[in-house]
Order: structure tokens, then C-alpha cells, then sequence
């Protein structure tokens, strides 16, 4: 399954901010820190990221199933986040579709995002953070052109295969985001495997794939459906075992 920012959009800046400014101690692997998520009986569990970072914040996400409606799931989770002298109660909204749960344990940060499934079910996205490990390694400088802004940038460990996904946004044209990618990475004794250029209608860009021993790369650039002086550039890391 392929994961994106907007797969578990319950985990809102804000929301992350508060409670990382709150964490006192972080841990060289804090997930594993993290007490197991709590599941009820007869769901179907299936893992969507074993390990994953969005700005450099450790995640783990699971998808839920089961033959129960939400209202059932959320007293569930009432019930096993209930407020403590220490703890205080779980928070609830609503957001689209889904409704939220969320607790805080420790340093951990636990969300269970549920909607309906079928006449009768519920189906549900279920993410644990923790706070960055104080020794993380800085990240691999990523090269940009002058101005441009990082939207996003998340790294995910599935099987032992890791990825890194990187959204740029910048002021310049899709070919001259290509063509800069094409100089400034081939000197970085990246080798291209083939470059290029979508011209069906909505789909104007220039897109290369790059190899360097183990790792793929491949870079897509795109105009801005919203704004036309806009070129979004998504790169793609993958290791290759």
C-alpha cells in the first residue's frame, strides 16, 4: 500500500506540536518504547507501515476491520483510554468522514480514525507516534533549485525495504526543475534510466529515473493544478536489497 501525507490526516501539525513540546525524554528507537496498540476482539488488523518518519517523527500506522458499528469501537476505546489522576481523557472530533480518537501514554501518541463500513461495520486508521530520537541522524541534504519550499518529507521502512518521499514546490518550470535534477544528480554519479515528458492533457511534466548502485530515484515534476506558476517536484527514494 502506498502511504501519503493525506493517509492518516487526523495527525494535524498542531495537534503533533503540542504533544512533542510536551515529551520530556525521547529513546534511540521510541516506537519500540511504545506500548502495543489496543485492538478489539475479531478485528481484522492489517499493517499499512511497519515504520515510517514524516518530518522526522517516527510512526507507526495499521488498517482496522471489523463487524461492529463506529459507536461500538469509540466506547471501546472510551473505555481502554479512560482519564486517570495522571492521564487526562482521550480527545474526540470529527473530521470528514471519520471520527477521532486520541490519547496520549507516556511519550507515545496513540489515534484511532474510524468511519463506517458496510450496513454495519467499521472500518479504521490506527497511528502511534513518539517523539524524534534525540541522537537521529541529520537527513540526506536533498538538492533543490533557489526558493523552493519542502511540502513534505517522509520516510517508511515495509520488509526491510526502505523509502523516502519528498514534495517540493518552487517558482520554476517543470523542464528546468528536470533538467537541473539531470546536472546536479549525475555528478553525484547517479546514472539516469530514462527521462520523459507527459504531455497528456492534465498531465504536463518531465519525469526521470535515476539509479545509484542499490537505490532508485525517480523525480516527477508537474504544474500546480491550482496555480499555473506553481511546479510541484515529488521524489521518490527506494533501496533495492
Amino acid at each position: 500500500m502506498k502511504i501519503s501525507s493525506a493517509i492518516f490526516p487526523a495527525l494535524s501539525a498542531t495537534l503533533l506540536a503540542c504533544f512533542f513540546s510536551a515529551a520530556a525524554t525521547a529513546s534511540p528507537q521510541p516506537l519500540a518504547a511504545c506500548p502495543e496498540f489496543p485492538i478489539p476482539d475479531k478485528a481484522k488488523v492489517q499493517v499499512v507501515a511497519q515504520q515510517m518518519s514524516i518530518g522526522n517523527v517516527p510512526m507507526r500506522i495499521l488498517h482496522l476491520e471489523i463487524a461492529m458499528p463506529p459507536a461500538v469501537i469509540l466506547a471501546y476505546y472510551r473505555a481502554k483510554w479512560a482519564a486517570t489522576a495522571a492521564i487526562p481523557a482521550a480527545v474526540e472530533y470529527p473530521l470528514g468522514p471519520w471520527q477521532v480518537i486520541a490519547t496520549r501514554r507516556g511519550n507515545c501518541f496513540y489515534t484511532a480514525q474510524l468511519k463506517p463500513l458496510g450496513s454495519n461495520g467499521t472500518e479504521g486508521l490506527l497511528g502511534v507516534t513518539a517523539p524524534p530520537p534525540k541522537t537521529a541522524v541529520a537527513r540526506d541534504a536533498v538538492p533543490m533549485l533557489p526558493g523552493s519550499n519542502v511540502v513534505n518529507d517522509m520516510r517508511h521502512n515495509d520488509s526491510g525495504k526502505t523509502a523516502r518521499t519528498v514534495l517540493l514546490s518552487n517558482q520554476f518550470s517543470t523542464l528546468t526543475n528536470a533538467d537541473f535534477y539531470q546536472r546536479n544528480l549525475t555528478d553525484q554519479g547517479w546514472q539516469i534510466i530514462s527521462r520523459y515528458h507527459l504531455d497528456d492533457p492534465g498531465r504536463n511534466g518531465d519525469v526521470i529515473v535515476l539509479r545509484k548502485g542499490l537505490r532508485e530515484l525517480s523525480i516527477t515534476a508537474t504544474r500546480d493544478a491550482r496555480n499555473a506558476d506553481t511546479s510541484n517536484v515529488l521524489l521518490n527514494y527506494v533501496d533495492q536489497p
